[in-house]
């Protein structure tokens, strides 16, 4: 009988002092929230807060991406990620391409990446992507992005909206471009 009420303690014992942490944790600062690794609100299931963080992803298909963040919240039961102060590492069609946003969201396991304050790409051979918002899959190695985006590479600015990139075959679409030639920058005169 006395071992079972000692066993009933400290069981009790445990969960209080489980209680207490919990709540000595949702009282501290730091980095909280799913979408915004810097929200005050309390998270809504476990996570791991990191200053500084930098993560690599080896996909089925064997593209390698890596991630580089200022902050970052890693959520164990969803399997994601939100972070501020982004680079993205993509393996593109000529060279890796480097996408920098302010705040990202990353599904491990869905391979989708957010960008919901939007970013800018570049690549090795001189074009850049800058878009307001953006949607990145890596499965699928594309990117959409509705409303407003630019486009620019040796010689040439497009503007336009609603980007689809498809960073594997090098292919980009927008609707209602509008072009600007720079001949400038790609026919040097020679004398």
């Amino acid at each position: 009988m006395l071992r079972r009420t000692v066993s009933f303690a400290a069981l009790i014992a445990a969960l209080g002092g489980i209680a207490l942490l919990a709540a000595i944790s949702a009282l501290s600062p730091g980095i909280r929230g799913t979408r915004d690794p810097s929200a005050g609100a309390p998270p809504a299931e476990p996570e791991v807060v990191f200053q500084g963080m930098e993560m690599r992803e080896i996909r089925g298909e064997g593209a390698q991406y890596r991630m580089v963040a200022d902050r970052a919240a890693y959520r164990f039961l969803t399997g994601g990620i939100s972070a501020a102060g982004v680079t993205l590492e993509i393996p593109g069609a000529a060279g890796n391409v480097t996408v920098r946003a302010p705040m990202a969201t990353w599904d491990t396991r869905t391979g989708q990446v957010l960008l919901p304050e939007g970013g800018a790409a570049e690549n090795g051979t001189g074009w850049s992507a800058a878009v307001a918002s953006a949607r990145l899959s890596l499965p699928d190695r594309q990117m959409t992005a509705a409303g407003a985006a630019r486009l620019s590479g040796p010689g040439l600015s497009v503007a336009g909206s609603d980007l689809v990139w498809k960073w594997r075959e090098g292919k980009v679409a927008l609707q209602q471009p509008k072009t600007r030639l720079e001949p400038a920058r790609t026919l040097r005169r020679r004398g």
